[in-house]
């Protein structure tokens, strides 16, 4: 016999067809019979019967199967199309379009209402320019690390007054700088050539404080200090930001040296800024004057860079931008990142096919200067919420090969193609984040999962050589660049996360018994797992002697994973989670001590200065929002250990046909040793005699409370019984009750009248 079905039969189905747009706005059921045109409602009320809505779109299933079903979706298409770009409906649209995929109406159809459903909602609050210290308005996006911390300060309470104030980290202007008659000496004229020479003899001697003239300095000295900042350039900044090769460079240095004509303007430029950079790394002493002269002469030589399209402009403008990013002209540094990507754009650094008729080295060069510049500019705009002049994945070219470009002294093997998977995926992140942070769905659907889960993957296929794991096995060489590659990989996990986190306490901080989607609690999870290994990982790279806080990004890491430390703390001390609290105040702690040591560098730099600095000031809030919280607490165990004692009234009784009164002393007495009193009809008895009065223990004044008095069973005026005619016989106490014949129990459980007692 065939298994019965549970499928409904046709005729018995209770669920219609389809229902009216007047059912429909009154949540009603729609009931047409057979044959007819209208429904029974339209019917009784003469309404046109139409149908023009969209019938409700139905989930079967759990929402974990779906989000299972995505994760397979997500990675068959990565697994036969690695650049798709899956975080939002838009590109994958585009990419079904440039593969000539048709697609289903309902997509469209559902992204068009999403559209129109998003544009209704108002913002609560209207976009403005953030002014500079120079009084110029500059935009900085929602989801910016700026407004993150702004929100954080403003629901804990300590939004600075005046509104969002002026941002330090758009200084002055760089190009203002006056040449001091008789304090800056310049390493040349403008128009005048540079050489060797002229260079070495503006460089200060190591024993000594100021400038030296060339006459007073020797010759071969000072050429040496200039050869160590090349070195240093290569050893500790090239490392990190790898934009120029060392073999060329060094090969157009020797000839600079012996035919200074033998160059160009823009090298020149890119070799001034090699001096700038490696000036605060380098042991012997260059005045702070020096750089300013290096400067006027970089200033002087940008316009040739910026009119000049080539490879060589791109690294002049970058290594420029890097010097303005570390003192305080972070804008003028996005100004020329935006004018190094045109640039590359107009030479085909973007496309991986061009014939360039250069040698295999150019060609790598290529690629490399290209990924470099779009891991700098991903950085800046995952900082500022801008939009990117690299907006889309197809436009960068394949990895370069690392063999070609000698990079095995500093680098793993497969270091760099595994680092710029993660450059790509944060660029998704930093298209998704403005939506993360307007309005915070952090669901298994939302782009931000679907980003998480790549990332999660990214990190599964490391190889073995790549994982945190092997990182205590490696020579110290290679442990900076692998430390930096997993502390970059949770800096983009909490740049996603971090606004489910902020989410998670705002909602905590409104109602605390409100509880808080699994969904939610799940990514901010996610959030405080990636801050807290990331300061892990930064206090490593102190310990290894390797943390980078005058030339590299290390303390802006430290500062967005503190951003993280500092909230997840603030969530644990409104939960109440104290293990929890301590082990991330530890770190927090630890934290702070780091950037407290590197601030008493006077070579660290404005921007890492002022970094530095509110990741004290977040440990400070930290401690402020905690004294605060742990105070509440008391006060409300307090208040209620009170409100309980105040439960406990005093005795009252009917006695003799009079009311009894409890007479209680005024509060601020105190206790004392006053008796209190007794009133029976009018009659006023003391409760203690002088002899058994006991004796109360001491308090202060100000804590004295006067509890409740209970008249003691020993204490014979209060309920009429003379003193004791039985004494014990051991004549360690009295006996106040006479001794009771059964006659006597018998009475009292009859009910009869009680007899006088037999003494």
């Amino acid at each position: 016999m065939a298994p019965k079905s549970r499928r409904v039969p046709k005729e018995l189905r209770q669920r219609t067809e389809h229902s009216c747009d007047r059912c429909k706005s009154r949540k009603q059921k729609c009931l047409t019979w057979p044959g007819e045109e209208k429904c029974r409602h339209c019917q009784k009320y003469g309404y046109d019967c139409v149908v023009t809505k969209p019938r409700k779109q139905r989930l079967y299933g759990s929402v974990e199967t779906h989000s299972a079903r995505v994760a397979v979706l997500e990675s068959l298409v990565k697994g036969l199309v690695p650049e798709a770009d899956l975080s939002n409906v838009e590109s994958m649209q585009e990419m079904a379009r440039s593969l000539g995929i048709p697609l289903p109406e309902t997509v469209s159809t559902a992204d068009t209402l999403s559209r129109s459903g998003s544009a209704t909602v108002k913002e609560d609050e209207n976009e403005q320019l953030v002014h500079d210290l120079q009084g110029q308005g500059q935009y900085i996006g929602k989801a910016s690390s700026y407004f993150f911390q702004m929100k954080l300060r403003t629901l804990v309470g300590k939004m600075p007054g005046g509104g969002l104030g002026r941002m330090y980290l758009f200084g002055p202007n760089p190009a203002s700088s006056r040449r001091r008659s008789g304090t800056i000496h310049t390493a040349g004229g403008d128009d005048e050539p540079l050489d060797m020479h002229s260079i070495a003899s503006t460089v200060a001697s190591p024993s000594n404080d100021g400038l030296v003239s060339a006459d007073d300095a020797a010759p071969a000295e000072s050429q040496s200090v200039v050869f160590l900042l090349v070195r240093i350039f290569f050893d500790r900044i090239n490392v990190d930001f790898p934009i120029l090769h060392e073999a060329t460079f060094l090969e157009r240095l020797d000839g600079w040296c012996k035919d200074p004509s033998s160059v160009d303007d823009v090298w020149l430029c890119s070799f001034l800024c090699v001096l700038i950079l490696s000036r605060r790394l380098c042991d012997v002493h260059i005045p702070e004057a020096q750089e300013e002269a290096w400067w006027c002469r970089i200033q002087s030589l940008l316009s040739t860079v910026m009119f000049t399209s080539s490879l060589t402009s791109i690294q002049a403008l970058m290594l420029a931008a890097l010097h303005l990013h570390n003192t305080n002209s972070r804008d003028i540094c996005w100004t020329l990142t935006g004018a190094a990507i045109r640039i590359g754009f107009a030479i085909g650094l973007h496309r991986d096919g061009i014939d360039t008729q250069g040698t295999p080295l150019t060609r790598e060069m290529r690629k490399r200067v290209w990924w470099t510049l779009y891991a700098f500019e991903q950085l800046q705009v995952s900082s500022h919420d801008r939009p990117s002049a690299i907006d889309n994945p197809k436009y960068l070219p394949n990895p370069p090969r690392e063999t070609i470009l000698d990079m095995g002294t500093h680098n793993l093997p497969d270091y760099v193609a595994w680092s710029n998977r993660l450059v790509v995926m944060l660029g998704a992140a930093c298209r998704t984040l403005p939506d993360a942070a307007k309005d915070g769905y952090s669901g298994p659907l939302s782009p931000a999962a679907g980003l998480l889960r790549e990332l999660s993957r990214w990190r599964t296929g490391l190889p073995q050589h790549l994982s945190m794991d092997s990182i205590d096995a490696m020579p110290p060489t290679f442990q900076r660049p692998l430390i930096l590659l997993h502390i970059q990989y949770h800096y983009v996990v909490s740049l996603i996360s971090r606004y489910a986190l902020l989410s998670r306490f705002t909602t905590l901080s409104r109602d605390r018994a409100t509880a808080v989607a699994d969904s939610l609690l799940s990514m901010s999870d996610v959030c405080i797992e990636s801050g807290r290994l990331s300061c892990q990982l930064l206090l490593k790279l102190d310990l290894i002697d390797s943390f980078n806080a005058v030339s590299w990004l290390d303390v802006y890491y430290l500062y967005s994973s503190t951003l993280v430390l500092a909230l997840s703390i603030i969530c644990h001390v409104s939960q109440g989670k104290r293990d929890a609290t301590a082990e991330h105040g530890r770190l927090l702690y630890q934290c702070t001590d780091l950037a407290a040591r590197h601030l008493r560098n006077p070579l660290v730099p404005g921007t890492m200065r002022r970094w530095l600095t509110v990741v004290g000031e977040l440990k400070t809030m930290v401690d402020e929002f905690s004294g605060k919280h742990s105070a509440a607490q008391q006060n409300s165990a307090s208040a209620a250990a009170a409100a309980s004692r105040d439960d406990i009234a005093p005795c009252v009784a009917d006695y003799g046909g009079g009311a009894m009164q409890l007479s209680l002393p005024p509060p601020h007495e105190g206790l004392t040793d006053k008796a209190p009193a007794l009133v029976v009809g009018d009659r006023r008895q003391d409760l203690y005699a002088a002899s058994a009065r006991p004796r109360l223990p001491e308090v202060s004044e100000g804590s004295a409370r006067v509890p409740p008095f209970f008249p003691s069973m020993s204490s014979p005026p209060v309920f009429g019984y003379e003193q004791p005619l039985h004494p014990h016989p051991d004549g360690l106490e009295a006996r106040f009750w006479p001794e009771m014949h059964w006659e006597g129990i018998s009475d009292m459980l009859l009910g009869m009248e009680p007899r006088t007692w037999n003494m």
